[in-house]
């Protein structure tokens, strides 16, 4: 493969700097194994990823019965609590 250092590991700065098209390609032809290595060694706010759903085995109620919070409770309170809102 092209795209892989002397070492053997993916040249992920080579792989980045792609044009969109020929990018596309050669990350659709990389294994599993070296997709999750190229997402792992990127920026984090580079991944260019989709979310991803995580899937669990119980509801959100359940979850906040065992005291889980929602982002947006707390930040509501911390502005009402000091005169934001």
């Amino acid at each position: 493969m092209e795209f892989l250092k002397e070492d053997g590991s993916l040249d992920i700065t080579r792989i980045s700097n792609l044009p969109l098209e020929e990018f596309m390609n050669v990350v659709g032809d990389l294994t599993k194994e070296q997709y999750e290595d190229f997402l792992s060694k990127l920026p984090i706010n580079e991944s260019n990823e989709p979310m991803q759903a995580v899937v669990v085995d119980y509801t959100l109620e359940e979850d906040l019965a065992r005291g889980t919070v929602i982002a947006d409770d707390v930040i509501n309170n911390i502005g009402k609590r000091y005169g934001k809102k």
